[in-house]
């Protein structure tokens, strides 16, 4: 028995602390809910804390602003109470943000009021706007209660979740069972506010009624082509009418204002005056006119009362005059092209791109004429007249350097006959048959001479210092017979092709003693142009034979010093 008790002592002393370990696990374990509701009441507690405490400030501040107006109303005082109103504002919206836990805003600010020119355009265009929400209403529509059933989702989400949070604020806040105070009945009424604010079951039924629409016009849908059918039928119904008749009136009455106007020059009215003020009446008149035809078809619309047509007609008006503002400038210039007042007029000559034109015609656009080009008309935009000039034509004055045809040479050499002339290009045809392009620019560049009028040889031909004595007289009239026997052919007949010839002495050479040989030729032997000249050479050459006179040739005579004789004696 003694030996027992020793045993159960050391029993005890080993398992006390292990039976102290398991009581506290347990402890804790069953206690750890009681910790966590112990902490989220007084979170709630602090909540509902706060909320009454912002009721307790907007009683204040309405208390407050209830005193200002009791008070004079000056300028001051109203300042003030529109900041308090603003502050209590702020508040409400904080105890329901508090209260539902959801991110509120805001939502007193007004619209800034349109500008009256603003509200002036808006009207004008109202009827277009109109039309085009009349053609667009049905996928409008649709879209609209597509958005509509999304913002209700979106709604009824958040006040499920609003809904949801003041219930559980409900169960776990501290219950106020007589509300006297009146920070706290204000309290008890905004919460009451709140849960009928965000009751779920208007939305609900919100979005079943907008759903229930959007079916029903999905489910009436037609074509597209019967769609396009009834619009073009409603068109020609109402507007369409509308737009012909006025269509029909606008030109009905161009066409007889225009027959009138001829009617008027036909007695000559204005023959006696220039030119000039027969275009300046041309012109006023047909603006007059176009005035006149569109007050008309503006009135015509405003009988058949169709806004959204005359909205459209001062628009496109407007819309002109705004985009023509920076061309007015030119636009007056060419005004003043048409009606013959400017530096370029009618039947004056005109150079344009280095040619020179007749200036046949000015109108809507300028007409050029020149009867030497082949196909040598033109129309010009009046911009193009714009800073340039005319001047009176002479009589007689040249419109090409040459005609189709004709033969020239040119300063690079090239001899042969006019095949084709435009406004682009020149063709010289060559002998053998080839042909050779310039451009009419380069063309006159290169100062074509024209033989087919007429052109003369100019030859010098040298004799030797023997027949010095001879040279000024007798040896001329020697070469001027000489030549009218080798070439009597060219001096025969009523119209010959030499017309006129002369010998004489010239200048005194390093070699030879020259004489010029002048013949002047028809132009109708320009196509043996070549030819003719070598004939001349021949004769002059067998004249020289047959008079015994010695053609030179160049010599060169070298003096050289004496030093340079010695040391370079010849072998």
């Amino acid at each position: 028995m003694n030996i027992g008790k020793p045993t159960a002592s050391f029993s005890s002393f080993h398992f006390a602390p292990l039976r102290l370990f398991f009581s506290l696990i347990l402890t804790i374990f069953f206690l750890y809910p009681t910790f966590i509701f112990a902490e989220s009441v007084p979170e709630d507690t602090e909540i509902q804390r706060h909320l009454i405490l912002i009721i307790k400030k907007i009683i204040v501040l309405e208390s407050e602003v209830e005193a200002l107006r009791k008070k004079s109303e000056t300028k001051e005082n109203l300042e003030k109470i529109i900041n308090l109103q603003g502050q209590i504002d702020r508040l409400q919206l904080n105890f329901d943000s508090l209260a539902t836990s959801l991110p509120l805003h805001d939502g007193s600010t007004k619209k800034k009021e349109k500008s009256p020119w603003t509200k002036q355009l808006e009207e004008i265009t109202s009827p277009l706007l109109q039309a085009i929400r009349d053609l667009t209403e049905k996928p409008r529509k649709v879209d609209s209660l597509k958005k509509r059933i999304t913002e209700l989702e979106t709604t009824l989400a958040l006040h499920k979740q609003a809904s949801r949070y003041l219930k559980k604020f409900e169960n776990s806040q501290t219950r106020i069972k007589d509300p006297k105070k009146p920070e706290e009945a204000r309290y008890l009424s905004r919460l009451e506010l709140l849960r009928n604010k965000y009751d779920p079951e208007l939305p609900e039924l919100s979005m079943s009624e907008t759903r229930k629409s959007l079916d029903q016009i999905l489910a009436s849908d037609e074509s597209l082509i019967d769609s396009a059918k009834n619009q073009i039928k409603d068109f020609f119904k109402n507007r369409g009418r509308n737009l012909l008749i006025t269509i029909a009136t606008f030109c009905g009455l161009w066409w007889l204002l225009n027959r009138f106007r001829k009617w008027i020059l036909k007695f000559n009215v204005f023959s006696q005056l220039s030119p000039a003020f027969g275009k300046l009446f041309s012109a006023a008149y047909n603006i007059f006119i176009l005035i006149i035809c569109l007050l008309v078809g503006m009135a015509c619309l405003y009988f058949f009362n169709d806004w959204l047509l005359i909205s459209l007609i001062v628009m496109a008006l407007i819309l002109v005059a705004w985009t023509s503002r920076q061309y007015l400038p030119t636009f007056l210039q060419e005004i003043k092209l048409i009606v013959n007042l400017g530096t370029v007029r009618e039947g004056e000559r005109f150079i344009w791109n280095g040619v020179p034109w007749l200036v046949k015609d000015i109108g809507l656009s300028a007409n050029l004429v020149n009867t030497s080009l082949e196909g040598g008309e033109i129309r010009l935009p009046l911009r193009d007249l714009i800073d340039k000039h005319s001047r009176p034509v002479v009589d007689k004055e040249p419109w090409f350097p040459t005609n189709v045809k004709d033969w020239v040479i040119l300063t690079d050499g090239t001899y042969g006959q006019i095949k084709h002339q435009t406004l682009e290009q020149v063709v010289l045809d060559l002998k053998g048959g080839s042909l050779k392009y310039y451009s009419t620019s380069d063309f006159l560049n290169q100062s074509p001479l024209n033989i087919s009028t007429g052109f003369r040889y100019c030859i010098e031909f040298g004799l030797e210092y023997g027949v010095q004595n001879r040279i000024c007289e007798e040896i001329p009239r020697l070469i001027e017979n000489g030549l009218k026997n080798h070439l009597s052919q060219f001096f025969e007949g009523h119209s010959p092709d030499f017309n006129f010839l002369e010998v004489r002495f010239d200048n005194p050479g390093a070699s030879s003693l020259n004489l010029m040989v002048i013949i002047h030729v028809d132009g109708k032997c320009a196509e043996h142009h070549e030819e003719n000249r070598r004939k001349i050479q021949t004769a002059l050459v067998q004249i020289c034979n047959d008079n015994n006179l010695t053609i030179p040739f160049n010599q060169l005579t070298i003096n050289m010093a004496d030093g340079a004789k010695r040391s370079n004696p010849p072998r």
